[in-house]
């Protein structure tokens, strides 16, 4: 079962990964697109893949980081927060009747998700809000991100895992009981 669940959790954990890079990168063009950021691409080969950029000030350099670290935040918080609401109300488990009948007749049944599913899903998306906010502080700490954008992340992610565990709380309760 333990290598079941792990096995799980590494295929859960693939989207996530691949969507914080690509908010990463995203926000870091945009700020530099949007903000008129002087950079340019050199051909040195970071990780034998990716090319080098290089802003032409420091504080060119900066304002983009932060704006990409941003970006790459609120990716990983809008994939938590949609994975969190269907954990909490639109898990098979607690789904009301009423709800789940006005679900079946709008033909939004795929939208209910067994535990076994969404408790792989939000864990895997809570342990990236988290470590987006590890490394929000640690950038901090090295004065490239401002500590306002780290001290909202550590706050969102803070609320956001209190909402799963409520709701994995509401899980045992219904095991218990039955």
């Amino acid at each position: 079962m333990i290598a079941k669940s792990l096995i799980k959790l590494i295929d859960e954990a693939i989207m996530p990964a691949v969507a914080l890079i690509a908010g990463k990168m995203l926000g870091l063009f945009a700020a530099s697109f949007f903000l008129n950021l002087p950079f340019t691409i050199q051909n040195k080969e970071v990780f034998w893949l990716l090319p080098s950029i290089q802003f032409s000030s420091i504080n060119a350099y900066l304002t983009a980081e932060n704006y990409s670290n941003l970006a790459m935040f609120m990716t990983a918080v809008l994939g938590a927060i949609l994975v969190v609401v269907r954990a909490h109300f639109f898990h098979e488990s607690h789904i009301s009747p009423t709800f789940h009948a006005k679900l079946v007749s709008l033909n939004l049944e795929r939208l209910i998700a067994p535990s076994y599913h969404i408790y792989h899903q939000a864990a895997i998306w809570l342990i990236f809000l988290w470590l987006t906010v590890g490394f929000l502080i640690i950038s901090t700490i090295l004065q490239v991100t401002y500590a306002q954008i780290t001290v909202i992340a550590f706050v969102i992610a803070a609320n956001l895992s209190w909402v799963f565990a409520l709701d994995i709380e509401k899980e045992m309760e219904i095991l218990r009981s039955t």
